[in-house]
């Protein structure tokens, strides 16, 4: 009688499903082994796995995109590829007569695993909402730096370690209100400079940014569907170098401006596609605390995969 009893409640547990279910979700095939303490570890490393990535590159600073990705995936499938290795040599390592424990049931694993799923998704809202986040963009102004349908990278922690300078590529809400959305412009001016266009020249505290033809002849479809043909040139502002678009269609004096200071805690943002681009001209200048985050990388270009990478 006693050893039918002990029949029924003993399992031995099986390598293969262990390392399985482990490698659906780590930690509950070392649940399923009954180990309870064993899987919530291993789901913690999971959970922390693609925060603590990007937290390591956020510190140490701007890496190239292809480490950026390939950092943020071997920290994932190590930890899930760890988890299921454990979780089977831990089952081979079990009694043929293992008891069942209390953490030994379909309802538990799917607990368990419900659990470290919420906590892997909770801590990658807070890499959205702290770290980096992705973007689509949808809108021609940052021609020819930046297409329509590039997919970005932000870093929200890029001014946290230094200022904010001319010529990066910052995500911001607009000032008009509409929190829902991000605007994406170059920064050409800081707090207490004065900026000016005249005749389409840039003028920075007084002096003229100085530009160099890149193309005389550039065709460049909008988001309309409309064809547009322009020149890039390549324009410095302090230590930063990057192309702009004016488009033929229309005189350089369309986009002038008088002079005027940018308010300190403020910055002036135009679009590199300088014919085509709701910035500062029309909206004034931002105030930082309303910048979400620096452009950084392009993770998934709209056209051709050599603009993969760092964007400039």
């Amino acid at each position: 009688m006693n050893d039918v009893s002990l029949a029924n409640n003993s399992s031995r547990r099986s390598p293969w499903l262990a390392a399985l279910l482990s490698f659906i979700m780590p930690g509950v095939g070392q649940v399923y082994c009954g180990s309870l303490l064993r899987g919530l570890i291993f789901g913690l490393i999971y959970g922390l796995a693609i925060p603590v990535a990007f937290g390591l590159l956020g510190y140490f600073g701007p890496v190239p995109t292809v480490v950026f990705g390939l950092l943020a995936v071997a920290a994932t499938f190590g930890v899930v590829v760890a988890a299921a290795i454990d979780a089977s040599r831990l089952a081979a390592r079990t009694r043929r007569d293992y008891e069942l424990k209390p953490c030994n049931g379909p309802g538990v694993y799917l607990l368990i695993g419900l659990m470290i799923q919420g906590s892997s998704v909770g801590y990658a809202l807070h890499v959205r909402d702290s770290l980096v986040e992705a973007f689509i963009v949808t809108a021609a102004s940052e021609y020819p730096t930046i297409l329509p349908g590039d997919r970005i990278l932000g870093d929200k922690t890029a001014y946290r370690k230094t200022d904010v300078s001319r010529g990066n590529i910052v995500l911001f809400h607009p000032p008009t209100g509409d929190w829902r959305k991000n605007y994406i412009k170059r920064i050409v001016a800081l707090g207490g400079d004065t900026v000016e266009m005249r005749e389409g020249e840039l003028y920075i505290n007084d002096r003229k940014l100085p530009r160099e033809l890149v193309s005389a002849q550039t065709t460049m479809v909008d988001t309309s569907g409309k064809v547009v043909e322009g020149r890039i040139y390549r324009e410095q502002n302090a230590d930063k170098t990057y192309n702009i678009f004016l488009a033929n269609d229309g005189p350089q004096q369309a986009s002038d401006f008088g002079k005027i200071t940018v308010p300190e805690d403020h910055c002036f943002v135009l679009g590199d596609n300088r014919s085509n681009s709701l910035d500062s001209r029309q909206f004034g200048p931002i105030a930082y605390g309303t910048i979400q985050g620096r452009a950084d990388y392009i993770y998934w270009p709209a056209d051709t995969w050599s603009r993969f990478g760092r964007i400039r």
